[in-house]
């Protein structure tokens, strides 16, 4: 999900419905001795404000479950998922400005304070996923050219290693005469299928390009090799996919990584949100 310009009026709406927010809320208390505290009428609204926009922002995974029910007849009405993005981000930030005007600019009792604590770690956590998820998808196009969709990893994995199959057949019928290079090129064709396999093995030399460009060149240097030459070229763009394809693996695991965080504390964020609310009608 990048900022881009889609997101220019979200923001000013946010900024102005933010600045609307806690003027009116000082305007309101100026004559109100120690300020428009959450259990005021006006204070009471603004909590009702921030949990509707908290708990909008919390059914975003709601409306991804949604939108795969396909007999569901209204799904055409839910809307789209880049406006539930969109406003999980912008109203998720615009209901820490409202719940700050319910709590009047206080930290409060021991629940509400980990109920604050909950929500810098919802925002900070969401900030970092929608910075990784701003930066990492240009890195992966940058830094692996041959990007593929995460999930057909290990299938292209299988086909390079079918493909090394192949070279090393074709190797070994160039190399007929050469039982020297044929033994060689056996021996590599081997290190290099381990190498191409889906569970990636960082500890290969095959996973340095230096020390993969040292192998390779070792291997051209064999006696009758150069028979052999595209074949050889051949396991080493294998290799080096191989490379691309883990590098890719690694920046598509921090891209999703921050959820780890992000959805539990959302979570607790909400039910924290529950209790302080219960409490507060009962107490």
């Amino acid at each position: 999900m990048l900022l881009d310009r889609t997101h220019r009026w979200w923001a000013l709406a946010t900024v102005a419905l933010a600045v609307f927010a806690v003027s009116l809320h000082d305007f309101l208390g100026r004559d109100v001795p120690g300020g428009l505290g959450g259990g005021t009428t006006v204070g009471l609204w603004y909590g009702l404000a921030g949990a509707a926009l908290m708990l909008f922002a919390g059914a975003l995974s709601a409306h991804r479950r949604l939108m795969a029910v396909r007999w569901l007849p209204m799904r055409r009405w839910v809307g789209m998922r880049q406006t539930w993005l969109r406003g999980h981000i912008w109203l998720g930030l615009l209901s820490v400005v409202v719940i700050l005007c319910h709590a009047n600019y206080r930290l409060g009792g021991p629940l509400e304070v980990a109920l604050w604590a909950v929500l810098a770690v919802t925002v900070l956590s969401g900030v970092v996923g929608l910075a990784f998820q701003t930066v990492l998808p240009r890195l992966i196009t940058n830094r692996a050219q041959a990007e593929a969709p995460y999930e057909q990893v290990p299938h292209l994995c299988a086909m390079m290693r079918r493909d090394a199959d192949d070279a090393l057949a074709a190797a070994e019928a160039k190399l007929a005469a050469h039982a020297a290079a044929v033994e060689e090129m056996r021996a590599f064709h081997a290190r290099a299928r381990a190498f191409l396999a889906a569970d990636y093995d960082r500890a290969s030399p095959l996973a340095s390009p230096l020390r993969a460009e040292l192998l390779f060149a070792r291997l051209r240097s064999v006696p009758g090799a150069e028979v052999a030459r595209e074949e050889v070229a051949r396991l080493e763009v294998l290799c080096d996919e191989r490379r691309q394809l883990s590098e890719q693996a690694r920046l598509h695991r921090w891209l999703h990584l921050w959820l780890l965080v992000h959805v539990p504390v959302t979570v607790a964020l909400l039910v924290l949100g529950t209790a302080h609310a219960v409490m507060s009608v009962y107490w």
